[in-house]
Parts: structure tokens; C-alpha cells; sequence
């Protein structure tokens, strides 16, 4: 379909530039109700989405989670997904959305380090929509979240623009004259419109280098001041985070869980759900002891632990590497590579160790009698 005649909240792509699960994500959280229907090498297969839940999907002739798993799974392919309000879509997936993202992430990396593969960031075109449904911030969002280098071309009255981001961070930004964060807030005020993702071109200029966490934040705020809404509206939301915490939706805690103080933290930190958990690592405010502590819990999910794991400047604190290797959720391909770096103190330790996994402790044994 041609940009230009996309349908209103109606977004199509390809697999290889937007993952599925990200965008079955971003309709969740939207709470929108869709068909996503998927073309594959293998076959054909939609996903249907209503009010925010995952509620059917097929393949061929299966049905339920198992194909929804499998098209989760696919590395490449393209995909339409289209309104829909057909009450006709059988209930075959009962279970909560943010579970089978967990579930499904579980299955598509223990494939992936089976096989020895590796999901690097891709640059190219191939996601298009309009917005309404969801907004920029959320593309956003879905973007370095997912740690995915993506180009924003977004076309709306007045304005027309550009959002650049690399490694799950936004780092350049241009809508007229504006660059930068004040091209960046411009562009955020737009409700409607159409965006597409394009081929970068050249290098552009690095004019953002706040985290994209508080960028998000500034550009709420500026919305506000444009729009007369409440300025102080998001700041309001978190104070009163501990007594409404059980009445806010998935979306309201992971956006709480990247902006929130310490205390705010310690207590998201509890919650099952992998995304707020995601949420939480990628706060700007985020102390060593936090992180440490959070290496070290066997209540937290896996993925965020691989995060931990992959993130530069955490490697280089020594108490969240013993911690993470210790951690017997701690994905045991990480889990290997950092007991290198351990003293011989604590290879010992681990090689004695009954609670980490029977491959960590050989490993670590073996360490041990090396001259």
C-alpha cells in the first residue's frame, strides 16, 4: 500500500525492520484492536488483537499460542495490521499479553544462542502508519526500547520532520528550521498525520544527548504548556505512584518505572511483568547498588538480566558481575563469559556451589586445576 493511501491507524512493514513482538506491543499497550496479518516464507498467519489483548492467532491450520509463538519467532516477512472489530474472532489465547511476550522472548533466545545467532540493529525502511491510535511518543518508545537504529519520517500540518535514533537512544532531530530537542518537542506535538521509517542518508549531526527518557518527558511537558494541559501532570502521577500502583495500567508503571525516584524503583522492582522490570534498568537515576541488587534476584526476569549482562559500564563494577554469575536465572552464555573475569577466590566459591547451574560450576572447577 502507498503512503499515501494508508488507512487510518493502519501500520504495515517488514518483520526484518520492526519485530513482531514490538509491534504486537505497541498495540497492546494502546489498547487498540487489531488484525495483524503476517506473510513468511513458510505461510501466511494473523494475530488479532482486541482491546489491548492478544485474544487469537493462526497459522495454516493451528491455533492459540503455539502459532503465535511461531510468528513471533520469524526474522523475516512482511505484515499489515489493519483495525478490527469483527466479534466473529474465536478466544483461543486467554492469557495476559505481557506474559506471552515473556514466553515468546524465552523461546526465540534459547533459539538463537542454540544456533549461535545474534539480533544486531538494522537500518532501513520498510514501517509506515498514521498516527491516532498511537503516537509518536509511543514509536518512540518502541524504538529504543528495542534498541533498533530507526529513521522517523513524519508528515503532518504544519509540521513536517525527521527523528533519529541509534542504539536506544534518539541523538538527532530536525522538523523546519528547528534541530535538536526543540526540533524534537515540535514534532511530538503532532496528533494525527502520516510517519514512515527511511534509509539513513549520510551522517546526520548529533544534537540530542539526553537520555531518551527525559527527552519523552520534556516534550510531554511541553505539550502541555502548548496545548494549556497540566504541566506537572506526569510529576503528579509518579508522588502518587505507592497508594495508586494497583490501579495503574502496564503503560502508566513502565513510563513510572523510567522516570521514578528510588523509592518508586524498589517497589516496581517487584512487579512480574518483564517490560516495567526493562523499564526499570533503563532509568537514567538508577544507582550501582540498585543495579547490583537487581543481579543478584532470582525474581526478576532473565532478559533483564542479559541486559545487565551486555551493558558496558555495569561489566565494570565487579559486584554486579559476581552477582549476575551467581544468579542461577542469569542466562548461562553470559553467565560463562563473565566467570572469566572473577578472582580465583570466588571461581572457587562458584565451583563448590550447588545452586548455580552443573555447566557453571564444571566450568568453574575446571578453572581452578589450570596452571
Amino acid at each position: 500500500m502507498a503512503q499515501g493511501q494508508t488507512a487510518p491507524d493502519r501500520f504495515s512493514g517488514t518483520v526484518e525492520r520492526v519485530a513482531l513482538a514490538d509491534l504486537m506491543q505497541m498495540i497492546c499497550l494502546a489498547q487498540m484492536s487489531h488484525a495483524i496479518v503476517v506473510q513468511h516464507e513458510s505461510g501466511t498467519g494473523a494475530i488479532f488483537v482486541r482491546s489491548g489483548q492478544v485474544c487469537h492467532a493462526v497459522l495454516g491450520g493451528a491455533q492459540g499460542e503455539e502459532p503465535l509463538f511461531e510468528m513471533l519467532r520469524w526474522r523475516s516477512g512482511k505484515f499489515d495490521a489493519a483495525p478490527s472489530q469483527s466479534s466473529d474472532t474465536p478466544a483461543t489465547i486467554t492469557r495476559g499479553w505481557e506474559y506471552l511476550l515473556i514466553e515468546a522472548m524465552r523461546s526465540r533466545l534459547t533459539g538463537e544462542e542454540a544456533a549461535g545467532e545474534s539480533a544486531g540493529p538494522v537500518l532501513s525502511a520498510g514501517f509506515a502508519g498514521r498516527l491516532g491510535g498511537v503516537q509518536l511518543s509511543d514509536l518512540v518508545q518502541l524504538a529504543c526500547m528495542s534498541r533498533t537504529d530507526h529513521v522517523y519520517e513524519v508528515k503532518t500540518e504544519p509540521r513536517t520532520g525527521r527523528i533519529y535514533a541509534r542504539s536506544g537512544q534518539v541523538y538527532h532531530s530536525e522538523c523546519g528550521k528547528l534541530q535538536g530537542e526543540d526540533a524534537f518537542c515540535e514534532l511530538l506535538l503532532a496528533e494525527t498525520g502520516e510517519f514512515r521509517t527511511v534509509s539513513l542518508e549520510g551522517e546526520p549531526p548529533e544534537t540530542i544527548a539526553k537520555p531518551w527518557e527525559y527527552l519523552l518527558m520534556d516534550a510531554m511537558r511541553y505539550r502541555d504548556e502548548k496545548t494549556g494541559g497540566a504541566g506537572e501532570e506526569l510529576e503528579e502521577e509518579i508522588q502518587s505512584l505507592l497508594t495508586k500502583l494497583h490501579r495503574m495500567k502496564v503503560s502508566e508503571k513502565i513510563r513510572a518505572a523510567m522516570v521514578g525516584d528510588k523509592e518508586v524503583r524498589s517497589l516496581l522492582i517487584r512487579e512480574p511483568n518483564k517490560l516495567v522490570q526493562i523499564a526499570i534498568i533503563n532509568n537514567p537515576r538508577i544507582t550501582e547498588g540498585e543495579v547490583s541488587a537487581i543481579a543478584s534476584s532470582r525474581n526478576v526476569d532473565e532478559e533483564v538480566l542479559r541486559r545487565i549482562a551486555n551493558t558496558r559500564e555495569w561489566m565494570k563494577i565487579y559486584a554486579v558481575r559476581l552477582a549476575l554469575t551467581t544468579n542461577p536465572k542469569c542466562p548461562l552464555p553470559s553467565a560463562l563469559r563473565l566467570l572469566q573475569g572473577l578472582t580465583q577466590h570466588d571461581i572457587r566459591q562458584i565451583a563448590k556451589s550447588k545452586s548455580v547451574p552443573i555447566g557453571l560450576a564444571q566450568t568453574a572447577r575446571r578453572l581452578i586445576h589450570e596452571p
